[in-house]
């Protein structure tokens, strides 16, 4: 994963550094998860992660550019956790390979929610953060659509615009409120009906001027 040298001072480019960072991070969301921001600090982070304050500091030159790092990683994984997800059911039926898709959606920071929604508060205006999810989205839109056996032009852009966003939107609704819908299985159903319909090829004449 590469960073700016802003968010991260030091390239993962060892073994130990990656691991290192993994650590980090992994102790970062467990303290959002347990207390969300309240007392979130680098001090409590480097103790949770096990490593002194200089360590962290090493890395990140404050609390806020770690947590961007910790978003664009999690990019990054989800990314790739999607295309093997899509790999891995290929061949299965459509509906099997939007069911494995949609449920990626509920899957950032291993199903953490109180996680992802703070982030979703501190980020959510974030220029950098937002254009970095919006071109990882219509990567995995292009996915999904050749997964299930269509050529990109079969499906019309602005309906390829919304295909995944259309997913993302109510999951993220119910993260933000803590929506008993975030825990069942109907929103997921729901989705899987959605994005079904929206991948059917558009077989309309064009319309005349």
């Amino acid at each position: 994963m590469q960073q700016t040298p802003e968010i991260l001072r030091k390239t993962p480019v060892q073994k130990r550094t990656r691991q290192t960072l993994d650590v980090i991070f992994e102790a970062t969301a467990q303290l959002l998860q347990s207390g969300g921001g309240k007392g979130l600090n680098t001090n409590a982070i480097a103790e949770r992660a096990g490593f002194s304050i200089g360590t962290l500091y090493s890395y990140f030159k404050d609390k806020t550019s770690l947590l961007r790092a910790l978003v664009l990683r999690e990019f990054v994984r989800q990314e790739a956790q999607f295309a093997d997800t899509l790999e891995a059911h290929r061949g299965l039926g459509r509906e099997a390979i939007v069911r494995a898709a949609v449920r990626q959606g509920f899957a950032p920071f291993a199903g953490r929610h109180r996680v992802r929604r703070h982030l979703l508060v501190l980020f959510g205006n974030d220029a950098e953060l937002q254009k970095a999810l919006h071109d990882m989205v219509d990567r995995m839109t292009g996915r999904l659509i050749e997964a299930v056996g269509l050529e990109s032009e079969a499906i019309p852009a602005a309906r390829r615009y919304i295909l995944i966003r259309a997913a993302l939107g109510p999951i993220r609704a119910a993260v933000m409120c803590e929506h008993r819908w975030i825990e069942t299985t109907e929103l997921e159903d729901e989705l899987v009906r959605l994005l079904l319909f929206l991948l059917q090829p558009d077989t309309r004449a064009p319309i005349a001027c």
